[in-house]
């Protein structure tokens, strides 16, 4: 009763004579006593009535009924303003609009699963925006889902329905056939000259269950084929939307694939060439820094590895007794104006100058990051030339 009267807030101050005795508001719902025609709210009486059975006002037994016409006109005439008036719905309603006026109301505060909240009458032009009803169109089912249900969603269920029914409709001729060879086979049993027409029965029976697994066996064929599709074409999205995203993936130089590395979804990392700089401009996915070398990608991923993180892989020369770079070139050995890609060192700042430097693909590794174990016993059996 407390949750409807907050509803009716009048605009002028109503006479006594059309309050309720018990909660002394507007008599809601309006019932009168028999004997002393005092007004009372409906719930109000029936809570009263429950507690004791004399009348609040006369004290007689307390039964009630509908109030005169003239005091349910003039009930009807009373006007209220609306619960949102603040948010700025001034209407004045009548009092059997009240109700209706507040599930209606385009003022109300309404909550959209997003988190946004405000008046109703802007939820259209919410939902127009949010990407709780935001659509896309599946490019194998061409049918409009919202982006929240884009990734789960399975294009193929109408295929998989027809399917059932088709499960379905095969036992039923299954057990439709079933019963009909066996009434047939008594039939025959008493009417011989009937045996030829109970076998050619039999046959297309047997011919239409046939038809109806190899339907089935095609359909599950297609339902595979729709789902390696589906697969396909999601991951595809995926990637065009992170490249997209992202804007290109990179400008300067080009990518080798690494023969070791792999990433978390086991891609294999490319090992970038060349990079004139533009490494120090990415995120180390790792560690999370800028204005390192990242050498290493996951173009499938759109991430970026830097050589500390991931060192790189120099491998044995199978023809000749030396060391290859991670783009597989062979490194020359280098002393003075020799800057380590690994771990930004100048031969200056090294406490032994010199490493291993391939003009190729830009990369350099000094002798302190060789010593790496890594590194140390491959390079002792093929020594840097």
């Amino acid at each position: 009763m407390e949750q409807i009267r907050e509803y009716f807030i009048p605009i002028k101050e109503i006479s006594q004579n059309l309050c309720c005795k018990i909660c002394t508001y507007v008599a809601i719902s309006a019932v009168e006593c028999q004997t002393c025609e005092q007004l009372y709210c409906e719930d109000c009486a029936k809570l009263w009535q429950r507690k004791k059975d004399q009348c609040p006002d006369c004290k007689g037994e307390f039964k009630v009924k509908q109030p005169h016409r003239l005091i349910r006109e003039e009930l009807s005439k009373l006007a209220f303003s609306c619960k949102n008036d603040a948010q700025g719905c001034k209407a004045p309603i009548l009092m059997n609009d009240v109700l209706r006026h507040a599930e209606e109301c385009q003022f109300k505060n309404v909550k959209c699963p997003c988190g946004w909240s405000g008046p109703q009458l802007k939820q259209k032009q919410h939902e127009q925006t949010c990407q709780q009803f935001a659509t896309k169109q599946c490019n194998i089912c061409k049918e409009d889902i919202k982006l929240v249900k884009y990734q789960t969603h399975n294009c193929f269920l109408e295929l998989k329905q027809q399917f059932e029914k088709i499960t379905e409709k095969f036992y039923e001729y299954k057990e439709t056939s079933e019963y009909s060879i066996k009434e047939l086979k008594n039939h025959a049993s008493k009417e011989s000259n009937e045996l030829q027409s109970v076998k050619q029965q039999i046959k297309g029976i047997v011919q239409e269950n046939n038809e109806l697994r190899k339907q089935m066996t095609d359909l599950t064929q297609v339902l595979k084929n729709q789902e390696q599709q589906f697969k396909q074409v999601i991951e595809s999205q995926q990637q065009q939307q992170q490249q997209q995203q992202q804007g290109p993936f990179l400008t300067q130089g080009k990518l080798v694939e690494s023969r070791q590395f792999q990433c978390a979804k086991s891609h294999w990392l490319q090992y970038w060439m060349n990079p004139n700089g533009e490494e120090k401009t990415k995120k180390c996915f790792r560690c999370q820094k800028t204005q390192v070398n990242c050498r290493y990608c996951c173009p499938l991923c759109c991430f970026f590895v830097c050589l500390k993180c991931q060192e790189p892989e120099l491998t044995k020369n199978p023809h000749e007794n030396s060391v290859l770079c991670p783009a597989r070139h062979k490194v020359t050995k280098k002393i003075m104006g020799l800057k380590c890609t690994v771990c930004d060192k100048t031969s200056v700042q090294m406490k032994q100058p010199g490493g291993a430097d391939c003009t190729e693909c830009d990369f350099a590794i000094c002798f302190e990051c060789l010593e790496n174990e890594r590194y140390k016993s491959r390079v002792q059996q093929c020594p840097v030339q």
